[in-house]
């Protein structure tokens, strides 16, 4: 190629919407016909939305200029409508001279057309893809390929061929020319344009699982910044279109580095609109906690206090702007925020009683706060059953926003608002501070998720609305001795804490019933072959009750030979206990059911809640079938009063409310309900507290123990044909 000459894709503008593809051969700028609509004559806008992505021709492959014009030429020639091909805003890929490159065989032996006559043909399909006639193009360009051209022309008649098949939505030719220049030419300078025309054929047709990886591999290899700036554009689009959006943002936080004059601007305006328009409450705060102190964090967070504002949720605005203005202290929303705190402030001393919830509302177990929190509010806003009741306002604090400061900030809440009880907190290690600061100023504390044992020893003014392990052992031996008349049990339980303590405490259920445990045996949670543990627990039962007898064994029945039989022979295991306790997840729980069946362990298997999650009875095999364990709440309840909590609750959060929203609820139900009959002290709240037997909660009216636990009823859930149905 001589000095003059320039190549179509030495530089490549890319543009979202992308549809066309411009190309400039054989001519230095000053030979261009000044009258002519090229791609350098006439500006037009740069689109850095995706939602137009691929649509139709204009943009598929944009503005390819010559080696020759330098890059602030080029940049201030390409404001212009060479939003390219690929996909994401204007920015020039470079002035390297072309790299070396592996000739292709010529594909024919005519005669190849002259240099000029060669580039002229290119110069002439990059004009039809501008004018948006790529058929014609690709007409063109399957003649020259035809003609046998020279190869130094190769590699930009391919990717010009892949433009014009994508301007065509021919995504399957797109491709083949796409790979053909890459097996032809692997070192030519237009590799990574020509993937990242490929990522945005996959993602056009719906595999963005196949663009991505491409992206990434521009953006680790290119050494050509502005190439990397378009793989980070389009990484953001994709993303966004997967719903990942934090890891959209994340890529265009990328890009901002490379971006060159007005394009950080437009970068910027782009996550702006993203957590403006498109980002929901929990998507919002997921940013927020990602960004705590840098931008868009703040964006998030001003968000948040809107959405939050407009729904009247104060307790939530008042959280929200103080964990705001300790981030963000000079802020240029800073001052407003203090403004709102103050109405908020206000608005809480207006409130002639108040409850506290003290919960981790940023950071990993924020989901588990907020959930709670839900179950909260719903009880402050619950239809009054008649009579008057009293104004209640709800004060907010985050355990997680500052830890170092958390207990100062409550001490400062107990002594400053007083308020009449508080909620809290969801770890059981947070609970004995809490509760030392609970006795001293003699406010209750109700913890609806804390499951440490033997509460009186932490004070008088200590109570807990949440699911012990104590009660579901109790309702599952309960259920197995005096309903089912099981008498001999085998144990298997994952080795952590929540299972080594079911497992204790369901054996000693079982024997103060005159049960008889077999064999208790621990096994590794998130393990998947549970061959060994079985083992063990079958040679611990044939010390006692199992036996093994030989039997014939038929394939056809059997599938895979088991045992140590003859030929034609199998060993059968008859189990000596009635049941399996298994309180484990529900993810370990399936596969072992499975493998119990197929070690002839063909019992009735009992368990805890942590079976109870959405796609256990679906996901499992059918081993699992008629199996049982316990729960604290179930959100199908017969019971009209779990039906109604759970119709508001998804009417009011667009959701289905877990156990912790209803441990929550009953919490501040039972706080509401003091304040109701008449307490306007935490001594009364907690005189009626300890007093009434017949507390108002989900699971029917209850009573508190003498430790301090709440007696609450526990369900009995069955799965029966792939879903979970109660026994009771």
């Amino acid at each position: 190629m001589s000095p003059v000459a320039s190549r179509p894709f030495n530089n490549v503008l890319i543009g979202d919407g992308a549809q066309h593809v411009s190309s400039t051969i054989a001519k230095p700028l000053c030979e261009h016909n000044a009258n002519a609509s090229t791609y350098l004559d006439t500006p037009a806008p740069v689109s850095y939305s995706s939602h137009h992505c691929g649509e139709s021709v204009r943009h598929a492959q944009e503005s390819m200029v010559p080696r020759s014009v330098s890059r602030a030429s080029h940049l201030r020639a390409c404001s212009v409508a060479l939003a390219v091909a690929l996909l994401v805003g204007c920015a020039t890929l470079g002035e390297a001279a072309p790299a070396p490159k592996t000739p292709a065989t010529p594909r024919s032996n005519q005669a190849k057309p002259p240099a000029n006559t060669a580039q002229s043909a290119l110069d002439q399909a990059k004009r039809l893809i501008d004018a948006e006639q790529p058929e014609a193009a690709a007409v063109m360009l399957r003649r020259f390929l035809e003609s046998g051209p020279a190869p130094d022309l190769l590699d930009d008649a391919y990717l010009l061929l892949a433009a014009a098949m994508y301007g065509m939505k021919e995504h399957a030719e797109t491709i083949r020319y796409v790979n053909q220049l890459l097996g032809e030419f692997p070192n030519s300078d237009l590799v990574d344009r020509a993937k990242l025309l490929l990522a945005k054929t996959h993602a056009r047709a719906g595999n963005l699982d196949l663009a991505l990886p491409l992206l990434s591999e521009v953006r680790s290899l290119s050494a050509d910044p502005a190439i990397k700036r378009d793989a980070l554009r389009l990484t953001g689009e994709f993303q966004v279109q997967k719903k990942d959006f934090l890891r959209a943002i994340q890529a265009w936080l990328d890009e901002l580095p490379l971006d060159v004059g007005d394009q950080a601007r437009e970068t910027e305006n782009q996550i702006r609109d993203l957590v403006n328009d498109k980002l929901d409450a929990p998507a919002l705060m997921r940013v927020r906690d990602a960004y705590p102190k840098t931008f868009p964090g703040d964006l998030a967070s001003i968000k948040l206090i809107e959405l939050h504002t407009a729904a009247g949720e104060d307790h939530l605005v008042e959280r929200d702007v103080r964990l705001f203005l300790s981030r963000f202290p000079n802020h240029s929303f800073a001052a407003k925020a203090a403004d709102l705190q103050s109405v908020v402030r206000s608005k809480f001393k207006a409130h002639p009683y108040s409850i506290a919830a003290i919960f981790p509302m940023s950071g990993k177990l924020a989901p588990f706060g907020t959930e709670v929190l839900n179950g909260i509010q719903l009880a402050l806003e619950r239809p009054k059953d008649g009579g008057e009741s009293p104004s209640i306002g709800l004060i907010v604090k985050d355990t997680e926003s500052d830890r170092a400061a958390f207990l100062d900030e409550l001490s400062s809440v107990l002594s400053d608002d007083r308020p009449l009880a508080v909620i809290g907190p969801l770890l059981s290690k947070n609970l004995p501070v809490m509760a030392e600061m609970s006795e001293r100023t003699h406010i209750p504390l109700i913890t609806p998720s804390a499951t440490v044992p033997n509460l009186r020893r932490f004070g008088n003014y200590v109570f807990s609305t949440a699911l012990t392990y104590g009660h579901q052992a109790r309702r599952v031996a309960d259920y197995a001795v005096k309903e089912q008349q099981f008498k001999r049990f085998a144990v298997l339980y994952p080795d952590t804490p929540y299972g080594r303590d079911l497992a204790r405490l369901f054996a000693q259920e079982i024997r103060q019933q005159d049960g008889e445990l077999i064999v208790s045996e621990a096994y590794k949670e998130g393990d998947t072959d549970f061959r060994a543990v079985i083992q063990k627990l079958k040679a611990e039962d044939l010390k006692k009750y199992g036996v093994e007898v030989q039997v014939d064994n038929d394939p056809a029945k059997t599938g895979i030979r088991q045992g140590a039989g003859k030929k034609g022979k199998r060993l059968l295991y008859s189990p000596g206990f009635d049941a399996v306790f298994i309180p484990g997840r529900s993810l370990d729980v399936g596969l072992l059911a499975a493998q119990l069946a197929f070690y002839d362990i063909a019992v009735p298997l009992l368990g805890a809640n942590g079976w109870n999650t959405p796609d256990f009875a679906r996901v499992a095999d059918r081993s699992v079938e008629g199996s049982v364990f316990a729960d604290g709440f179930f959100a199908d309840s017969t019971s009209p009063v779990v039906q109604e909590f759970v119709e508001r609750y998804r009417k009011r959060f667009q959701a289905t409310p877990s156990l912790f929203a209803a441990q929550g609820y009953d919490a501040a139900r039972l706080a509401v309900e003091a304040i109701r009959r008449g307490a306007t002290s935490g001594e009364a709240v907690r005189d009626y507290l300890m007093m009434q037997h017949d507390l108002p909660t989900l699971s029917g009216p209850s009573g508190f123990n003498p430790d301090g636990t709440l007696n609450r009823h526990v369900f009995l859930i069955q799965v029966k044909q792939g879903k979970f149905v109660p026994l009771e």
